[in-house]
C-alpha cells in the first residue's frame, strides 16, 4: 500500500492561532493549577490545625515534634514536593 499522508495538506496556520494557544494555556491555568493549588493549601491548613491541638505526646507518637507540624502537613497534602 502506498503512504499518501505526503500528499495531503497539514493545517493551515491560521490566523491568531498563537493568541488561541495563550488563551488555552490561561484558560488551563485557571481552571485546573489554581484550583488545585488552593485544594492543597486548604487541605494543608486543615491537617495543620487538627495537628496543633494535639498534646506533643501524641504527636511524638506520631513521629512527630510541633515545630515539624507545617512541613509535615504542606508535603503530606502535596503543597509541596
Amino acid at each position: 500500500m502506498t503512504d499518501h499522508s505526503i500528499l495531503s495538506p497539514g493545517l493551515p496556520d491560521f490566523p491568531f492561532r498563537q493568541e488561541a494557544q495563550l488563551i488555552t494555556r490561561v484558560f488551563k491555568y485557571i481552571t485546573i493549577t489554581v484550583p488545585s493549588a488552593l485544594r492543597a493549601a486548604t487541605d494543608t491548613h486543615n491537617l495543620v490545625k487538627l495537628l496543633n491541638n494535639l498534646n506533643d505526646h501524641q504527636l511524638a507518637g506520631l513521629g512527630l515534634e510541633r515545630t515539624d507540624i507545617a512541613a509535615y502537613a504542606a508535603t503530606k497534602t502535596g503543597l509541596l514536593g
